[in-house]
């Protein structure tokens, strides 16, 4: 990125209201949009009849790239969709996925949408029971499973879930059983080949349709059991459009994104069909924890993280200079002051002088160029949503020449609402409403409020839900706190079922104090407890790989983690890194207690949801006689 030549539009330009103001223009557009593609599915294979042999989709759950071009794409498409329909699969059925991100996560959604069929995404992480739930609930009656841990927790449902008929196994070499009611993706395909099914599958897909049900989404339930949530092809292309009209602008297929968000998740999927409408090749991360190793394999133009893996990367960074030399460390700190004043001015629309722009390329020679290649080699933008990001972060990285900005939205909002991107964004904030997508603030209780045409249909089989979920004048009710800035840029505040009250009457937001935390590299999750009492404490999981060498560094002998984190030298240590991180924060903010956990938080264990969210009254509950040893006088 050119930080020389960059300039935002200027911020006395206030875009939600713009956007506003121009509605006409983006409503036609977006119908002309609509109107072309029809429906996600239909659109792959259009843009297949573009691009024919280009590649598109790469991935290597085998040790090794494999790469798809747009017509293998299509072929395989149009196998799964004559596949199904030879299980008697109807228009409208629901089909499972239940994977890791690969390239036949994608083929197997798209091909299942070329008949109309709807697909239902089910996290990777989620255990038996809580697919067994979505597989019932939705009705599933082909479930596709990536390897062979989904495997070994679907196969016992075929006999529980009366609905379920078939499972479909992506991954070669996994062990499955000899039963007619299971078979490998590649068999799979092989069938619908044989099947000759082409022109009945053309058939259907005339009858194709933006207000077609696209697919059931279930929401990770931090405050319940999962609800899905409908969406058209309408909504999600919405998010397609309106996003992809400002990230992706000027991308083509000679670009490239990393598709490291579960593909259950709804701010991957819609951005992954915006990727297809304009050619943007796709490479597959599968497991998070190895984002960096693929990042450098790759190289991708621009990706979607969660806020967490940049407060990794940033507190990793920091640490490691906190060891280096003093010359090391005179290097980083002036390089990155070099970056901040050119930075800045850039944001301010003034361009660098000459002497600033010469010492830019000296830091980046020395420092902000290493730190950028952390990301790949053509890095130019990255979108991260999910969790609030600290603008100190934000800025970090963009004084290294990396642009990061944040959005806003849920699952059943497509999902973003507002968005910051490369030609506006405002550090801190979630950007300005998209295009066509409204949000405005409840006067009494604070809450954010959206509608649009990213706005879901309804929760499935739940109208009283629904129903609940919407204002008397239609606007659908978020539960997150937050307000506009003058120039109408969005800020998240809280969850408003999570503020805490303290029994003095204050309210505090949690989620706030967290962010600043969680900065730190020694800590992996925190949650901020205090409703109902006299002061906030926090329950702390360390990131017991960096403690854990910490404490051998410091000579700190230890057995178990539970040894390790009762250690008086520990605890005051933890207790130094909470005291320089509140500095800032009112009295009554302020962490005055905390209890390290020996055991980290995990999905399996009910502390956190499939996106990392924490589970607060799970928490609360697993861990109350802890959390009310704090407040013993």
């Amino acid at each position: 990125m050119a930080f020389d030549t960059l300039k935002p539009l200027g911020p006395t330009i206030n875009y939600t209201e713009k956007f506003k103001a121009e509605k006409d223009f983006f409503e036609k557009e977006f119908q002309q949009y609509l109107d072309e593609w029809q429906q996600t599915a239909v659109m792959v294979i259009n843009q297949a009849k573009k691009y024919g042999d280009r590649a598109e989709l790469h991935h290597k759950p085998y040790g090794k790239w494999e790469t798809y071009t747009w017509n293998q794409m299509a072929e395989i498409m149009f196998a799964v969709a004559a596949a199904l329909l030879e299980y008697g699969i109807k228009e409208e059925d629901k089909i499972g996925i239940f994977s890791t991100n690969r390239a036949e996560w994608h083929l197997a959604d798209l091909g299942s949408q070329l008949i109309r069929c709807i697909p239902v995404p089910i996290y990777a992480t989620n255990t038996e029971q809580e697919t067994e739930y979505i597989v019932n609930d939705a009705e599933i009656k082909v479930l596709f499973v990536g390897s062979q841990v989904h495997y070994d927790r679907t196969y016992a449902l075929l006999d529980r879930c009366p609905t379920l008929e078939k499972i479909v196994v992506f991954h070669r070499g996994t062990k499955i059983h000899d039963d007619e009611r299971v078979i490998m993706w590649d068999d799979f395909l092989n069938e619908g080949r044989a099947a000759n099914r082409k022109s009945e599958v053309e058939e259907i897909m005339k009858r194709a349709h933006y207000d077609d049900i696209c697919t059931i989404i279930y929401t990770s339930g931090t405050t319940g059991e999962p609800k899905g949530a409908v969406h058209t092809h309408k909504t999600l292309m919405h998010n397609s459009y309106a996003v992809g009209r400002y990230t992706q602008k000027g991308y083509t297929d000679e670009h490239s994104t990393l598709c490291m968000l579960p593909l259950s998740h709804v701010l991957e999927r819609s951005w992954d069909y915006g990727c297809f409408s304009v050619g943007l090749q796709i490479f597959y991360c599968e497991d998070h924890n190895e984002v960096l190793e693929y990042l450098q394999e790759t190289n991708p133009t621009t990706f979607n993280s969660a806020p967490r893996l940049f407060e990794k990367i940033y507190s990793t960074i920091h640490a490691e200079i906190k060891n280096a030399s003093p010359i090391e460390q005179k290097i980083f700190n002036w390089s990155v002051d070099v970056g901040r004043q050119h930075g800045d001015l850039c944001l301010a629309g003034i361009k660098p002088g000459p002497f600033l722009t010469l010492k830019r390329k000296i830091a980046d020679k020395l420092v902000l160029g290493k730190l950028r290649g952390l990301f790949g080699k053509n890095i130019d933008h990255v979108n991260y949503g999910g969790a609030a990001l600290n603008a100190e972060i934000e800025k970090f990285f963009f004084y290294c020449g990396i642009l990061i900005t944040g959005g806003y939205g849920l699952t059943e909002t497509s999902p973003v609402i507002s968005m910051n991107g490369p030609e506006f964004f405002r550090f801190g904030s979630v950007g300005p409403c998209t295009p066509l997508a409204e949000a405005r603030i409840d006067p009494e209780t604070g809450e954010i409020q959206a509608r649009g045409p990213n706005i879901f249909k309804e929760y499935y089989k739940k109208p009283e839900q629904t129903k609940e979920a919407f204002t008397e004048d239609g606007w659908f009710k978020t539960g997150d706190i937050g307000h506009f800035d003058d120039d109408g840029y969005l800020y998240i505040t809280d969850r408003l079922k999570d503020i805490i009250v303290t029994s003095g009457g204050k309210n505090i937001a949690p989620q706030m104090i967290e962010i600043i935390m969680a900065e730190d590299h020694y800590i992996e999750y925190i949650a901020v407890v205090g409703d109902g009492r006299k002061y906030v404490s926090a329950l702390i999981v360390p990131s017991y790989e960096s403690l854990e060498d910490w404490a051998k560094k410091e000579g700190i002998k230890f057995s178990s983690r539970a040894e390790l984190i009762k250690n008086p030298k520990v605890i005051s240590f933890y207790q130094n890194i909470i005291n320089k991180r509140q500095e800032n924060l009112g009295q009554v903010e302020r962490i005055k207690k905390f209890t390290l956990l020996e055991n980290e938080f995990s999905q399996e264990t009910g502390e956190i949801t499939p996106t990392m969210k924490v589970k607060r009254k799970v928490v609360e509950e697993k861990y109350k006689d802890l959390i009310d040893a704090m407040y013993d006088e």
